[in-house]
């Protein structure tokens, strides 16, 4: 009878609110302190939440569109330049609790012609006294080293590094000195992510011919080993600094055959060895933040190795959000960013001539990228529909001067204008 009156509530449209805002150890997008329960049912200890959310998106990349101009598969012309609109995605996330300690968490993700499973894990949590708590999380989610990146479309270093999920079992420790100074460390043990070309256009379904390096979603593969994560989290007064390293290796099997495919000159490089059948690969870096009277402040940078392969990024981004006292129109949020990526030695000349940077649209995956990115989110009702408004300045920078290849100037800025409705 009493779950039968909380379905029934379910669909009269009543809104349970629980407790205080939670924040899991790992950046989850449903997460309580980012999507607050309104939808519950209840049976004994146990509590279900039900969220979800809906992102309809018009996308527009630079240059003319149409007959002749665009092309799914032409890289000559970046993929489709005519505009267009799209579902980019439509998110189920359900949260079954008992006695908000454990934790039965999910994600799936819609899109009008695939459905994918973005997570799912059990997560512990708990206070031991008032200066000491910890948590685990085991499943398949976000690798503990992910951030909240304020916008829609993620940095190109997050797109490298820690965008997509990852099969990790991770302990968490929180330090608290005072009610605002605390540190937290973070270790985690996890199967090694494949590498992938992955497109840094933000359309899901058109996404262009220009892609990066990524970490892409972890999937069995012959010769998958292990890898792990560390990170120490200091926050004081609204101030935050992260450090955080991950550490593991790659196979021919989606690694090292990624790195032969995706660059087209990398056999030519001096050090490449046929021999080779693995390689350690490792990625660190560390974050500066600070939130705080609708501040939003952070800068974030990352270094890697995959087996010849060093790269490097940054980026950082500043946000102030208007609020006001209101059902309609409550507030604004306006940020920008700034962003680069390079490839150590790309432009080094090898014995047979060659260099691993070339300006051919082919070779795409070896340019280095400055990015400008200015954003503003409207919420129109509540925290329920929201606007966003995004445009993406792109500078490559492809030449490759000791072999006399002079740069290739691209038009290729990106305009998202996007509706989000949440319940």
């Amino acid at each position: 009878m009493r779950l039968a009156l909380c379905i029934l509530a379910l669909l009269c449209g009543i809104t349970t609110l629980m407790g205080a805002p939670r924040q899991a150890f790992s950046f989850d997008e449903f997460d309580t302190i980012y999507a607050p329960p309104r939808f519950a049912l209840h049976y004994r200890d146990l509590t279900l939440e039900i969220k979800g959310r809906a992102r309809i998106g018009l996308h527009d990349l630079q240059g003319d569109g149409g007959p002749g101009y665009d092309s799914p598969t032409d890289t000559a012309t970046i993929g489709t330049r005519s505009p267009f609109v799209e579902l980019d995605s439509f998110d189920l996330a359900l949260r079954l609790n008992w006695l908000e300690t454990v934790w039965f968490n999910t994600n799936i993700s819609f899109l009008t012609s695939s459905t994918s499973l973005s997570a799912i894990y059990f997560e512990y949590r708990d206070e031991i006294n008032d200066w000491y708590s910890h948590g685990m999380e085991i499943g398949y989610l976000s690798p503990v080293v992910a951030t909240d990146r304020h916008t829609a479309r993620y940095p190109l270093i997050a797109i490298d590094y820690w965008k997509n999920p990852e099969y990790h079992a991770a302990y968490a420790a929180k330090f608290a000195f005072s009610e605002d100074i605390s540190l937290s460390l973070y270790a985690s043990a996890s199967f090694m992510r494949p590498l992938r070309q992955e497109p840094i256009h933000g359309s899901p379904t058109y996404a262009g011919s220009y892609t990066t390096l990524s970490y892409g979603s972890a999937k069995p593969y012959s010769g998958n080993a292990a890898s792990g994560t560390f990170m120490a989290r200091f926050q004081a007064y609204g101030f935050g600094a992260d450090a955080f390293a991950t550490i593991g290796k790659i196979v021919n099997s989606k690694g090292l055959e990624t790195l032969y495919s995706a660059y087209p000159y990398y056999r030519s490089l001096d050090a490449f060895n046929n021999d080779k059948s693995e390689a350690t690969v490792w990625w660190a870096g560390g974050r500066l933040l600070y939130n705080g009277y609708g501040v939003h402040v952070m800068a974030e940078a990352i270094a890697s190795e995959e087996q010849l392969i060093r790269r490097a990024g940054l980026y950082a981004q500043g946000s102030y959000t208007f609020c006001r006292d209101a059902d309609f129109l409550n507030e604004l949020e306006l940020l920008v960013r700034y962003e680069q990526t390079w490839t150590l030695d790309s432009t080094k000349v090898s014995a047979l001539n060659t260099s691993l940077r070339t300006p051919e649209v082919s070779n795409a995956i070896s340019w280095d990228h400055q990015l400008i990115t200015l954003a503003a989110r409207l919420r129109i009702l509540y925290d329920i529909l929201s606007l966003r408004v995004e445009y993406t300045f792109f500078m490559e920078q492809n030449s490759a001067p000791k072999l006399d290849m002079r740069h290739l100037s691209i038009d290729d800025n990106e305009l998202l204008i996007q509706i989000e409705a949440r319940y």
